[in-house]
């Protein structure tokens, strides 16, 4: 079992358990989908292995690169009137 680095800093990412904020996501939505299609367990063992790959993909990567690729896919919902559309690659004057 690898050890789990507990945040030194404050703006260090929450932690809930041996898994921070962003690393849950994937596991409570494949659990989650997994009690809707009565099929719970199955559903727990790819929850994990989402979290497996996600944490793979999010540390060969910088900070924040995950919602820079929602915002560049047009994903990331936004009620701000600073955010240009995304789809827009050349801004003219």
């Amino acid at each position: 079992m690898e050890p789990v680095a507990i945040p030194q800093a404050i703006d260090d990412p929450i932690h809930i358990l041996l898994w921070s904020a962003d690393e849950i996501v994937p596991f409570m939505v494949c659990m989650l989908t997994g009690m809707l299609i009565d099929h719970f367990i199955p559903a727990l063992a790819i929850g994990l292995i989402a979290v497996k790959f996600y944490r793979r993909f999010r540390d060969n990567r910088p900070d924040g690169y995950t919602l820079h690729a929602l915002y560049w896919l047009g994903l990331l919902p936004s009620q701000a009137m600073t955010i240009p559309n995304p789809y827009i690659r050349r801004f003219l004057p």
